[in-house]
C-alpha cells in the first residue's frame, strides 16, 4: 500500500515539474536574443526532464504495488514423508464360450475337451 501512495505522490510531483518546466521553457525559447547571445534554456529543460523521470518512477511504483507475493500454504505436515506411489494393476477376466456335448451313454452334458464323461466315466472321443 505504501508503494501505491508513494507512486501516486511521485506522479503528481512529476506533473508539477513538467508543467512548470514546460511553461518556463516555452517562455525562454520565445525570448528575443540579446545581442549575439541566445537565451539559455537548459535550466527549464533539465526541470522538464526531471519531471518526466519522476513520473516514470511513480508509474513503476504504482504498477509494482499491484503485485503481491503468492504464499503457498502447506497442505501436509512436512515431517511426514509423501506416500509411495504404487503401480495400478489392472485385472482382466477372459471368458470363453464352453461347448458342451451330451454323453451317448448317460445323457449328461460334458465339455468338448473332456476325455471321459464326468458322470458315467464312459470314454468319449
Amino acid at each position: 500500500m505504501a508503494n501505491l501512495r508513494q507512486g501516486a505522490s511521485l506522479i503528481v510531483f512529476g506533473l508539477v515539474f513538467v508543467v512548470f518546466g514546460g511553461f518556463v521553457y516555452s517562455l525562454c525559447t520565445t525570448q528575443a536574443p540579446v545581442g549575439n547571445l541566445a537565451p539559455n534554456c537548459t535550466g527549464p529543460a533539465v526541470v522538464l526532464g526531471i519531471g518526466i523521470f519522476v513520473i516514470v518512477v511513480g508509474v513503476i511504483l504504482v504498477a509494482a504495488s499491484g503485485r503481491r507475493p503468492r504464499v503457498i500454504q502447506q497442505v501436509a505436515d512436512p515431517s511426514v514423508p509423501p506416500p509411495i506411489i504404487q503401480p495400478v494393476v489392472v485385472q482382466q477376466t477372459v471368458e470363453h464360450d464352453v461347448v458342451k456335448i451330451r454323453c451317448p451313454f448317460c445323457g449328461s452334458l460334458y465339455d468338448v475337451t473332456a476325455k471321459a464323461c464326468p458322470s458315467c466315466g464312459a470314454p468319449v472321443g
